[in-house]
């Protein structure tokens, strides 16, 4: 049998905040594989532990202990600036909180990852625009976010995170504040990109409506991983 490419490896995982008698645990030793080209959902309770694991997978967040391995690089012996290169080349995020510049337009905002890796201010733009069209905020590139509403926010971040072709996107509750209609339409975008080139697609929700999506689902609590299971036989009640 063929051995799977993982995409991460999360070895222990363990992430503390705080010290002595007010230390939280946020992480108690996760293990998780997350194969090339699958998209995976983490489900579980609030304050389970699931935007701080896919944090640390980012490397956004340092762990306090474990080993977590993304496309064969270990971020905790990268420089800053070698984690920062890393990142931007390899890893699109979307924010729970969106963290659009509000200074910027939508297609400005798109843009960022682009020409932060070098790309022409033309190209980069030109290539905003076509995407916020896939996403279906055609005429609304030059609007401001306070001039969106918090669906069209969330799709605004969702193109940015996807814009420079990472190899591995993480999404933290991307259809939280969309309809069910436009919700599907998003992630039937996340599939098909977890289906191009191999890329792997991490997805934090608590929206069941999604959960036919994944290829698995892994079920988060107390900063564990208890389940790992495809979405066929997942139950969202039990989530």
């Amino acid at each position: 049998m063929t051995k799977p490419n993982y995409a991460v490896q999360c070895q222990e995982i363990k992430k503390n905040y705080g010290v002595g008698e007010n230390q939280v645990q946020a992480l108690r030793g996760v293990n998780l594989n997350i194969i090339e080209g699958e998209l995976i959902i983490l489900a579980g309770p609030s304050g389970c532990g699931k935007t701080t694991l896919i944090s640390i997978i980012a490397g956004i967040l340092d762990q306090t202990a474990g080993d977590c391995i993304v496309y064969n690089e270990n971020a905790s012996y990268m420089t800053e600036h070698d984690r920062l290169v890393f990142r931007s080349h390899n890893i699109g995020f979307v924010f729970q909180q969106f963290n659009l510049l509000p200074t910027l337009s939508a297609s400005e905002n798109v843009a960022i990852p682009l020409i932060i890796n070098g790309v022409s201010l033309n190209e980069a733009f030109e290539r905003s625009s076509v995407l916020l069209k896939k996403m279906g905020l055609e005429g609304k590139q030059h609007s401001l976010p306070k001039q969106l509403s918090g669906g069209q926010q969330q799709r605004v971040a969702i193109a940015r995170a996807i814009i420079h072709d990472p190899k591995l996107i993480v999404c933290d509750e991307p259809t939280s504040s969309l309809d069910g209609e436009t919700g599907r339409k998003v992630m039937e975008t996340m599939k098909s990109l977890a289906a191009t080139n191999s890329r792997t697609i991490i997805v934090v929700t608590h929206d069941a409506r999604i959960f036919g999506f994944a290829d698995r689902i892994a079920q988060m609590e107390d900063g564990r991983i208890l389940n790992v299971m495809s979405s066929q036989e997942a139950k969202p009640h039990e989530f």
